[in-house]
């Protein structure tokens, strides 16, 4: 039996463990590949695409991606240094003349490789464009004028903080620098060219009409609640970040595609006729994500890991247990370079292991009960890696899942614990709070209404579509944090990190409420995340 043949036995085996494990998350459907050596060496598709019609999946099933459309965004990057028309250290001002930031060094000096790695040190502000329903706030046309008004967090290549509007940004510069769309300059030079035929930046389901995966949200009970599709495509805001549809087919094609350009380049051999360019760069670490002896840093589009460790970018699996699996090899593996996507209905991972010449894919349809496609691609990881201890994912899938369910019952015993005061009742009317307050530079609006006598609700962007109830907390703040079920029903990704968020905290001078601030932002003062009270209500 060759080295192959015991990969693909081991891969076989996983079988029964990948069906518990999405019986634990709330998956109703998965596609999952290995390639190795430029071949695709294992698939497997199992349970839905469509719950309703007992659809089955099948390796052509389309899925929303998420944030692996980063990589996509990378590697389109990546040709057009190759053509001269850019360079990985050109400045965004030189190819966006009107982006102007808040501060002046990133104003001046802010490049392309600094967005594709993450290293701007400005505020990541996800709330902004993404609202429940999976409904966007903001158009494109925003995203120039929304970058330049935010503020730094961090400090600027040296702080490392995940943002989607840089790969927005990003989106840009493809288009100008290309002269073509961010969809058409993909589909011309990287999904025709490398046959991904189901791949593409459009509509899923009206770019590859039945076979696409239906979205769901896994409640508590892991029982699932459809979603509608989620608007993250064409010319929206944000599709260079998150606005890519592909198959399990399409994907193991580009996993080898990369892995073939990256080999080709580190050899040293002829790559003129590759689709893919600059992968070497594509790949490398550019910053550290977090310190170690073992290497953890973030490349382009991708999360790097050095085996053996707990890994980075597969999932949102670490918000839920104690501690993440050490994932173990039998010999030397080299690094792994992952990422994970999500989008309301959606989790998928893809990840590399470029010493091996190996990767794996895995698509899911369902915001989950923590996030299937983590584990399992670590499972196959695993068996690629052939490691001595193999993890026991079942356990910490299952406490991902109870942690999952507990997520918000447990933020509402944080802040019951933070509580400082212990009035029940606001200390002003409640007319006092209602209102129009806007972000003027940002024009966005919070309007906030009575629901009835004794309550308010508020409305981002005014939109009847983003309302939620408020509760009161303690002085002159209320929180919008509902149940679980409510947040996953209506399509919000309950898989981001809980907090203050939920927070609307209204300020005053003297007796009169003239502002609200929105805490939305880690490490941003509270005052600079305000909204001025219009005079007349809207």
């Amino acid at each position: 039996m060759t080295e192959r043949d015991d990969i693909v036995r081991r891969l076989q085996a996983l079988e029964p463990l990948i069906r518990k494990l999405c019986g634990i998350c709330g998956v109703p459907g998965v596609s999952l590949g290995v390639v190795l050596s430029g071949d695709v060496i294992f698939r497997l598709n199992l349970g839905y695409r469509n719950l309703e019609t007992s659809a089955a999946t099948d390796s052509d099933t389309v899925y929303p991606i998420g944030t692996i459309a980063k990589t996509f965004t990378a590697s389109a990057i990546g040709i057009l240094v190759s053509e001269g028309k850019l360079s990985w250290n050109t400045l965004i001002r030189d190819i966006l003349p009107e982006f102007r930031s808040r501060d002046l060094t990133i104003s001046q000096n802010l490049t392309v490789l600094d967005l594709l790695c993450h290293r701007g040190g400005l505020a990541r502000s996800n709330q902004w464009w993404q609202g429940a329903g999976g409904e966007l706030l903001q158009e494109k046309r925003q995203t120039i004028p929304f970058y330049s008004t935010l503020e730094p967090v961090g400090t600027f290549r040296s702080d490392w903080a995940y943002s989607n509007w840089g790969y927005a940004i990003l989106g840009e510069v493809i288009e100008r620098a290309s002269g073509l769309r961010y969809g058409d300059f993909l589909s011309k030079r990287i999904f025709q060219p490398l046959e991904l035929d189901c791949t593409t930046t459009a509509e899923p389901v009206a770019a590859n009409k039945h076979n696409v995966a239906k979205p769901y949200a896994a409640l508590d009970d892991a029982t699932l609640h459809p979603l509608p599709q989620p608007p993250v495509h064409g010319n929206a805001i944000m599709v260079p970040a998150m606005g890519i549809s592909s198959s399990l087919n399409d994907l193991c094609k580009y996993a080898i595609a990369l892995l073939h350009a990256q080999r080709t380049e580190c050899r040293g051999g002829n790559t003129s006729h590759l689709v893919l360019q600059n992968a070497k760069t594509h790949l490398a670490g550019h910053i550290f994500t977090a310190q170690g002896t073992m290497e953890k840093s973030y490349a382009c589009g991708f999360y790097r890991s050095q085996l053996p460790s707990t890994v980075m970018g597969m999932g949102w699996n670490s918000i839920y247990v104690k501690k993440m699996p050490t994932i173990i090899p039998r010999g030397h593996c080299g690094p792994l370079i992952a990422h994970g996507g999500s989008l309301p209905g959606y989790h998928s991972a893809i990840a590399l292991l470029p010493e091996l010449e190996a990767g794996v894919v895995v698509c899911t349809n369902s915001i989950g009960l923590g996030d299937a496609s983590g584990w399992i691609s670590m499972a196959l990881v695993e068996a690629l890696i052939d490691s001595p201890n193999p993890t026991d994912f079942t356990q910490y899938a299952t406490e991902a899942a109870i942690g999952h369910v507990n997520s918000v019952p447990a933020l509402q015993d944080k802040l019951r614990k933070a509580k400082r005061s212990s009035m029940f009742v606001p200390p002003r009317p409640l007319s006092q709070y209602t209102g129009r307050y806007r972000d003027a530079d940002r024009d966005w609006v919070i309007d906030i209404r009575h629901r009835d006598a004794g309550h308010l609700e508020v409305l981002f962007q005014g939109l009847e579509s983003q309302v939620w109830p408020l509760t009161y907390y303690e002085d002159d703040t209320f929180l919008w944090l509902t149940e679980r079920n409510e947040q996953a029903r209506r399509g919000r990704m309950t898989t981001y990190p809980q907090g203050d968020v939920f927070k609307l905290i209204f300020m005053g001078n003297g007796s009169l409420i003239d502002r609200v601030c929105w805490p939305q932002e880690p490490g941003l003062a509270k005052e600079k995340q305000c909204f001025t009270k219009e005079e007349t209500a809207q």
